[in-house]
């Protein structure tokens, strides 16, 4: 069953068609591939999924409904969050309150709720606090918990935003570039992360220009160029077509 489609979508970005009828679909609980070059319309794509670009024609279907006209809040509380290429970390705040940061809808976030309701405000931090330290222990951050987010590694900074991606209990994630500035060590981590979490019924797309480690762990990819799909299918199969070699790497791939 398919638990995200593309129907021919089309999108603009300062005049320039970014995206152009564009159709892919992940199904539920798969981990899939999408590459292409630079300026393929990857990341566009993942951002008129999610809502941060609006659509010139086609539909994006979530687990059977039509959300193309909903706000990105919207499209996360259904299930639906996505990470950027370069982490967005609060520098400043430790790993654990970067965690709890991202916890959707606590009380305490209403500041009348601190006067009127201070238990229900602890108790929902509590919980928070309880997932955020487990999701650190998944992600092998538990003991850099309480440092500040700004002084983590590159590759440690992709792990914390897949855990504060991880706090808002999403269905399917889309990754751009998870392995992108991070050393060998820390991309077979991340790779590791996500295959387990995929492996619990969690759906994941990823944009990734490491082909070896995305072609290791997805049984199927997409690729796009200049704002079109132009192959799909087993990533040794979609390697090996003289039209994705030619537009990929100019025909070395």
């Amino acid at each position: 069953m398919k638990m995200l489609e593309v129907c021919n979508v089309s999108a603009s970005l300062g005049g320039f068609r970014a995206l152009d009828g564009v159709s892919l679909h992940v199904n539920r609980g798969e981990l899939l591939g999408l590459i292409g070059t630079n300026g393929a319309g990857k990341s566009t794509l993942f951002s008129a999924i999610t809502g941060y670009v609006p659509l010139e024609s086609g539909a994006i279907l979530f687990d059977g409904h039509d959300i193309s006209g909903l706000a990105v809040y919207r499209r996360v509380r259904r299930g639906l969050a996505r990470t950027f290429q370069v982490p967005r970390e609060f520098s400043q705040l430790s790993v654990l309150h970067n965690m709890m940061a991202a916890a959707p809808d606590l009380s305490g976030e209403r500041l009348l709720n601190l006067f009127l309701s201070p238990r229900r405000v602890a108790r929902e931090e509590e919980r928070a606090a309880e997932r955020a330290h487990e999701l650190l222990a998944f992600l092998n951050l538990a003991r850099v918990a309480n440092e500040p987010a700004g002084m983590l590694s590159g590759g440690q900074k992709k792990l914390l935003e897949l855990g504060r991606l991880l706090m808002l209990e999403p269905r399917c994630i889309l990754l751009d570039e998870p392995f992108a500035g991070v050393n060998p060590v820390l991309i077979g981590e991340l790779s590791d992360r996500i295959q387990e979490l995929n492996e619990k019924g969690m759906t994941v797309l990823i944009i990734e220009h490491n082909l070896e480690e995305l072609a290791r762990i997805v049984a199927r990819m997409y690729v796009m160029d200049r704002g079109r799909v132009i192959a799909e299918g087993a990533p040794r199969d979609v390697l090996a077509q003289e039209s994705v070699r030619e537009a990929y790497m100019g025909g070395v791939i």
